[in-house]
């Protein structure tokens, strides 16, 4: 997303800078003539997770804070925007504290919650388990939720409270976009109550092809990482059940507890985002039984872009874009009964047909375009640098803003 938008405004006339931890570019921001891409040089934190020099530059990273320094002195804080989108696995807060500090207006997008949640996510990953308890409260930090082991979520714990009581950075920020509803309203639980949240969707990078007839398809697909907070497991035994044409597209640590409770499966390992397309047009239904909170739902939005129905979990950011028995079907959070049933529906060619002829239909009268959302976030952009600064004469010509996305 930081790629994408990065090079959309550079298209339009703006100057972006890329500020990154480590190389090399993305193919997409190769010589790109209105992006310059600046490389700390930083690893990636999990990479040297062992190395005493690793843990304390994953708590604040004092090399990205001088050099996001040396960035921004070459800029002017009344037409900048510094736009962060991921910082905690290498960049850390250093590089929010260091615009802040310099008086630019820094605003950051959602795409997980490191800004408030020790492990990012509001879930407790070991029993599989929406969190609710307040972050960095004594519950909080009783719980063991994280996904590795309870040392590290203690060193996540000390880098939040540097991030959140030490430096203050999550009331300093200027503005906030969540990518989803079911975002903002999460992320506002431990925000300050006066920080401002806009709704900006991710992008959905896909091209209008014609309909798929889902209804004369067979196999019901999930695509993604083989995780239990991703939810396989459900339909594994869902479809098992019902002896459907599971299709798994992806891989990780429960595949092999997905082949014992299934072993009639299909899965196609790790696969290339054409081939995955591929499986999509062979599929009956789209399969999201993430049982944790995702920001956005990017697979099940891609499905309804190819007119097939998508059945997915309650209280995730997907079900924003399902309307039950209109465009697809909604399942109990976490619920492996209600699950089978919803799947049973569509044995019901007429049914299916229905569902997709509405998902493709709804999908294209409002679809989530690079275009739609870069003209979202100029105005958002325009609306921050006006309320943290004084008014800019023309503040609205595309040589006025530039950006600099921190990924």
């Amino acid at each position: 997303m930081a790629f994408d938008s990065a090079c959309a405004l550079a298209d339009l006339g703006h100057r972006v800078v890329v500020f990154t931890a480590f190389g090399p570019p993305d193919a997409t921001l190769q010589g790109h003539p209105g992006v310059s891409v600046v490389c700390v040089g930083s690893a990636w934190i999990r990479k040297e997770q062992s190395s005493p020099t690793a843990v304390v530059r994953g708590l604040w990273n004092l090399d990205a804070s001088r050099r996001m320094l040396e960035v921004l002195s070459d800029l002017d804080p009344r037409d900048t925007i510094v736009h962060i989108h991921l910082y905690s696995s290498a960049l850390t807060a250093s590089v929010l504290h260091a615009s802040i500090r310099a008086k630019f207006a820094t605003v950051m997008t959602l795409h997980d919650y490191f800004i408030t949640c020790p492990n990012g996510a509001y879930f407790v990953f070991p029993k599989a388990e929406i969190c609710e308890r307040r972050a960095l409260s004594l519950a909080c930090l009783a719980c063991n939720c994280d996904s590795r082991k309870r040392s590290h979520k203690a060193w996540r714990v000390a880098r939040t409270l540097v991030q959140n009581r030490l430096a203050s950075i999550p009331r300093r920020v200027s503005a906030y976009v969540a990518v989803s509803e079911t975002c903002a309203a999460l992320a506002r639980r431990d925000l300050p109550a006066a920080a401002r949240i806009d709704v900006i969707p991710n992008v959905v990078a896909v091209k209008r092809l014609p309909a798929i007839n889902a209804a004369q398809n067979r196999d019901y697909v999930f695509t993604g990482r083989l995780e239990s907070y991703k939810g396989p497991q459900l339909l594994a035994r869902a479809g098992s059940h019902l002896r459907l044409p599971v299709v798994f597209c992806g891989e990780g640590p429960i595949e092999a507890e997905l082949r014992r409770v299934y072993p009639e499966a299909t899965f196609t390992g790790w696969i290339q985002p054409k081939e995955v397309m591929e499986v999509l047009g062979r599929a009956r239904a789209f399969v999201f039984p993430s049982v944790y909170r995702e920001t956005f739902g990017l697979s099940a939005a891609e499905a309804l872009a190819r007119g097939i129905p998508v059945v997915a979990s309650r209280g995730t950011a997907a079900e924003e874009f399902i309307r039950h028995n209109e465009n697809g079907l909604l399942f109990d959070h976490n619920s492996v009964d209600d699950l089978t049933v919803q799947l049973g529906k569509l044995s019901d060619h007429g049914l299916v047909e229905r569902l997709g002829k509405e998902a493709y239909s709804r999908y294209w009268n409002d679809p989530l375009t690079i275009d739609a959302h870069i003209s979202k976030l100029l105005i958002f952009y325009r609306s921050v640098l006006a309320s943290v600064h004084a008014p800019v004469s023309d503040v609205s010509r595309s040589e006025a803003t530039r950006v600099c996305p921190p990924t």
